[in-house]
């Protein structure tokens, strides 16, 4: 039986739970550990005139806890921020909105990547300018992601914008980050990563071409004919054969320039959502 930590309990002397006045027990289930019992730190603190560093220690309760409780929130507040951020879908059974997965995951294998903040990662998406309906596929597929948990923020570069959200949990999704560029190391999908892809290529396709392809109009025979065109770019051997074999799961013929790919990219070329 577990004692609400937060409640008062006032018991007879005879009593073998007996505690002093405005005390809290906590009992724990054989295996789990010896029974502990901790001192309610508001009445040291008025009582006493202690600072929280000492009733942290005369207790055994974190200084943060008692922080909260001084300020008068719950002490286990950081569990509800923890919440509010959103659980992680590969170790925390979070939920995970696939196709969404699948079209972010080609724009950070494209032109996207994790940098490391204080507290968190950061994912980094850049987009041109010209094509605000691209800003919004990717502003709409870190929300989709995150299940609406977090913010995405944005900031303007010369003739960009950087698309960008903070999770401690961007690891765990995109497991191909590393030190380093790309292109100078190795680059593969999980298992997990390959069952998504495999049953929504043409997502991972879109982003791949939003972040790091073009779009353009083939014209043959004196202009009488014409035919969207699209190219894909990228320094990675890896990551252009992820792009071909999504290519093939979607039956979508494809070849490779005589030309080196990775400074071939047609110069007047345009994305398309």
């Amino acid at each position: 039986m577990a004692i609400d930590q937060r409640a008062s309990v006032r018991a007879a002397p005879s009593d073998p739970l007996s505690l002093p006045r405005h005390t809290v027990a906590s009992t724990h289930t054989e295996g789990m550990g010896a029974p502990t019992i901790r001192g309610r730190p508001s009445s040291l603190a008025r009582g006493e005139g202690l600072n929280d560093c000492e009733v942290s220690r005369r207790t055994g309760i974190s200084r943060r806890t008692i922080l909260d409780w001084r300020h008068g929130r719950a002490p286990h507040a950081s569990r509800t921020r923890a919440a509010a951020r959103g659980l992680c879908p590969r170790c925390e059974s979070g939920p995970l909105d696939e196709p969404a997965y699948s079209y972010l995951l080609g724009l950070y294998l494209g032109d996207g990547w994790l940098s490391r903040d204080p507290r968190a990662y950061r994912l980094r998406i850049v987009q041109d300018l010209r094509y605000p309906n691209l800003i919004e596929l990717a502003i709409t597929s870190i929300k989709r992601v995150r299940d609406g948990k977090g913010t995405v923020n944005t900031s303007p570069r010369v003739g960009c914008i950087e698309v960008c959200a903070s999770w401690q949990r961007w690891p765990c999704l995109f497991p191909q980050h590393g030190p380093g560029r790309k292109h100078h190391r190795s680059i593969g999908l999980e298992d997990w990563q390959d069952r998504i892809v495999g049953s929504y290529p043409r997502q991972l396709l879109r982003g791949l071409i939003h972040s790091d392809g073009c779009r353009t109009i083939n014209r043959v025979r004196d202009g009488r004919y014409a035919y969207p065109r699209y190219f894909f770019t990228n320094r990675s051997t890896d990551i252009l054969e992820i792009f071909r074999q999504a290519c093939n799961a979607t039956q979508i013929a494809h070849s490779t320039p005589k030309l080196d790919t990775d400074l071939d990219r047609p110069a007047r070329g345009r994305r398309s959502a």
